[in-house]
This record gives structure tokens, C-alpha cells and sequence, in this order.
């Protein structure tokens, strides 16, 4: 599928061909634990799933960690990105070069969730319905504040929302193909957390869309594994200026690109209603 634009991204095709989905637990080697629980909850809802091997920032290298810029990232926010950051991004990453490879449809679940397991069931049953334009969805709650959400379509049981900010996570998500792309594409350099770098609809030209009602939610009993570099001293005028200007830019982008899509959204149910 082409890269997407504002005027054709809504566009309705054909339905999506699922008779190919794979489902993956990212996980790391030496998490049995929560191995163990994911597989119990999986297994119990009968639903088939395959554990991808994660990097550990702490004790591996993944070469595409080679793409990290960390002067871009001193810049951007005024401190290096953690190991577990960085290896969080390789292993969601390589998954999307998996699915690319494979071109097959994925669900892609972290191993410290939560699973609602009658509407993940039902999710996946209706996926055969889901119109092909849909790339990426977010199979969980939305928590950010200050952001407004659309209906898009529905499918089964289910409405595609799109998200005016995205969701901060990535602990579950389907994903197509053409998406996996686009997240390839746009990655280099890393300089920003995977989960903000996939919200960032703006830059990959995946447009943030998530699902109603959502069925995964985080596991309060795991902690995160991915870590933050503790700041060790207190931040320059400099830094702290590079650091705003770059937020405010951010902020500015994400604006700019809802104004026009909401703006084509209304051209849109105009032409139908006509």
C-alpha cells in the first residue's frame, strides 16, 4: 500500500484479509515469570500466540540501536535515553521488520498485561471486517489528558476512534504490514522512546487509532523494565531552552496535522450527507 496521504487515508476498500495473523508476546529471554502468566491467560482463552524475543538494553546490542543518535537526544530533551528505552525501541523494531518479512497482520501484546479475553476473542473474530485502510490499532485504553477522539468506523462489536494525541504505551496493538513500513522508514535516528515515537502520527504517517470498548490493560504487579536515567545535575538555561522549543514543536506539528485532517473528516461527512 502507498504512503498514505490526508485525502485518501479514509478512503473504504476492501475489507482486511486476516487469514493470516500472527500473534506475538514480546518478551525478554529470562522474564519466565511473566512468560508463564501471559501463556496461562492466552492459553485459557484458547487464542494461539508465539513469544518474540526482546533485546535487553542492559545486556545486549541489537544493531539497529546503530540508528540511536544520542546528540539529537541531549538536545531534544537534555538526557541520554536508558538502556531499557533502548532496547524497548529495538525489540518493537524488530518486530515490525518480522512483520514486514512475513507480510502478515499482527497482534503484538507486551508480557505484563492485562487480557479482557471475551472482547480480545471478539476482537479477532471481527477483524475480517476491518476496513484495509485501517494500519494500526491500539488495543487500550487512551489516558493522556487534554485529547479529543472521532469515530472513524465500525467493525463488529468494536469503533475505530482516532486519537488527536496519542496514548503514550505500547503494550498492545495490531499492526499491518504497511504500517511496520512506515514506523521502518521514519525510525532513523532514534533519539525518542518507542511508544512516543509511534504517537508521533505526524513524522511515520501512521495515524493514531485506537479501539472501543479496549481489552488490554498493564499489569500493576509487574514493574517496568525498561528504566530512566536519573538526573544527576541540574539542566542548563541551554538545555532547558532546546528542551521547550523542541516540546512546543511537537506540540505545533501535532496541531497543525489534526487541524487538516479534521478539516478533510468534515469534507468527508459532507459528501455523504449530499
Amino acid at each position: 500500500m502507498a504512503h498514505m496521504t490526508y485525502e485518501n487515508w479514509l478512503e473504504y476498500g476492501l475489507f482486511m484479509n486476516t487469514s493470516d495473523l500472527k500473534i506475538v508476546v514480546l518478551t525478554l529471554h529470562k522474564s519466565k515469570d511473566r512468560q508463564a502468566r501471559i501463556k496461562c491467560l492466552l492459553d485459557d482463552a484458547t487464542i494461539p500466540f508465539e513469544f518474540f524475543w526482546g533485546v535487553d538494553g542492559r545486556e545486549d546490542f541489537d544493531p539497529s540501536l546503530k540508528m540511536y543518535d544520542e546528540q539529537k537526544r541531549l538536545k531534544a530533551k537534555g538526557q541520554a535515553m536508558s538502556p531499557g528505552q533502548l532496547g524497548c525501541f529495538a525489540s518493537h523494531y524488530n518486530i515490525w521488520m518480522s512483520c514486514v518479512r512475513e507480510n502478515r497482520n499482527y497482534v503484538v501484546i507486551e508480557d505484563d498485561v492485562l487480557l479482557d479475553k471475551q472482547r480480545f476473542s471478539a476482537f479477532l473474530q471481527s477483524l475480517k471486517s476491518l476496513p484495509e485502510r485501517i494500519e494500526c490499532l491500539r488495543l487500550f485504553e487512551n489516558k493522556t489528558r487534554n485529547h479529543k477522539r472521532y469515530f472513524i468506523a465500525k467493525f463488529g462489536d468494536f469503533e475505530i476512534l482516532r486519537y488527536t494525541k496519542g496514548p503514550m504505551s505500547t503494550m498492545g496493538y495490531f499492526l499491518t504490514p504497511a504500517a511496520a513500513k512506515k514506523f521502518i522508514s521514519s525510525a532513523d535516528p532514534i533519539f525518542l522512546p518507542v511508544d512516543i515515537y509511534m504517537d508521533r502520527y505526524w513524522v511515520n504517517g501512521v495515524v493514531c487509532l485506537g479501539v472501543e470498548p479496549p481489552f488490554i490493560t498493564h499489569d500493576s504487579k509487574f514493574e517496568s523494565i525498561i528504566g530512566y536515567k536519573a538526573r544527576s545535575e541540574r539542566r542548563s538555561l541551554l538545555i532547558r531552552f532546546h528542551r521547550e522549543l523542541f516540546t512546543l514543536t511537537e506540540r505545533l506539528r501535532r496541531y497543525i496535522f489534526n487541524a487538516r485532517l479534521s478539516q478533510f473528516e468534515k469534507g468527508k461527512a459532507l459528501e455523504s450527507n449530499d
